[in-house]
């Protein structure tokens, strides 16, 4: 669940700042391009860079809302599927078979203890969950069991849902099948979960305060600082910075964009060390 976290405050200040000054380079070019280096282009610039930064902020608001909606159904499909699996195996089949309806018009006959039976597309279908933990992938002998109990059942065709990946092998074997088998991946399963019980605010409130109430260590801080997904940001925000200390010649810009690359270079080195002592 911790790929569901906010990120950090100073990162998203830092892209705030970021933007904001992209905003007003744009607009003081601009009006420099058009009147030449003079006090009023830099101010009609400057004005003109906040009007874009409002636009900005305007539609990154409304992409916010959207975002938000999809990020509570992904939780809310990771929470519902880790409750999935805690439950007894003809209950968790039986859940998993309702989150199917709203994309397949299945109707629902018979339950299994591992599975439920009923109609579809005009033919028997056994739908039949394998509920273990995304670590340990499907295997082909647990695609065998599973079309094995639809031809015990009697039925046409098999839906197997799955909370974990599935192997290449047990892919392959499934598409060469005489028996049509249709299989709902982990990402499937969290989506439908999701539409059906997004998150709510108090399972939003509950995940930040672990979060926050988790205690870090310095060795943590710096893998949190140093990690490969920062170093592109922090290449670019050195690079940002010196346009306009190049412009303004004031000292506070050449400053941040050379925290910023010492940082980039900090943990491309510490990258590069860790390669070493794994070969």
């Amino acid at each position: 669940m911790h790929k569901y976290q906010p990120r950090a405050p100073l990162a998203e200040a830092a892209d705030k700042l970021l933007r904001a000054l992209l905003a007003a380079l744009a607009g003081t070019a601009w009006f420099v391009w058009l009147w030449g280096l003079r006090p009023t282009a830099l101010a009609a610039g400057i004005a003109m860079g906040g009007l874009l930064w409002l636009a900005v902020r305007q539609f990154g608001k409304k992409r916010m809302l959207r975002k938000e909606s999809q990020m509570r159904q992904m939780i809310g499909g990771e929470l519902a599927l880790s409750r999935l699996m805690m439950l007894s195996p003809r209950h968790a089949a039986f859940q998993a078979a309702l989150w199917l309806l709203p994309k397949a018009d299945i109707r629902m006959e018979k339950a299994l203890p591992w599975g439920v039976l009923g109609t579809w597309k005009g033919g028997r279908v056994l739908v039949r969950l394998i509920a273990q933990h995304e670590s340990l992938p499907i295997n082909v002998q647990q695609i065998i069991k599973a079309v094995r109990d639809a031809h015990d059942q009697e039925a046409d065709r098999c839906i197997l849902c799955v909370t974990a990946p599935v192997s290449r092998e047990a892919i392959a074997y499934a598409e060469d099948l005489e028996m049509p088998i249709r299989i709902v991946s982990r990402e499937e399963l969290v989506a439908l979960a999701g539409a059906n019980a997004p998150a709510t605010d108090e399972q939003l409130h509950r995940m930040a305060q672990g979060r926050k109430h988790r205690r870090r260590t310095l060795s943590g801080w710096l893998e949190d600082i140093l990690s490969p997904g920062r170093l592109k940001r922090y290449l670019w925000y050195g690079l940002g910075m010196t346009v306009p200390a190049v412009l303004t010649r004031q000292w506070i810009y050449p400053l941040a964009a050379g925290i910023c690359l010492l940082l980039y270079g900090a943990g491309k080195v510490r990258h590069w060390h860790r390669k070493e002592a794994e070969w």
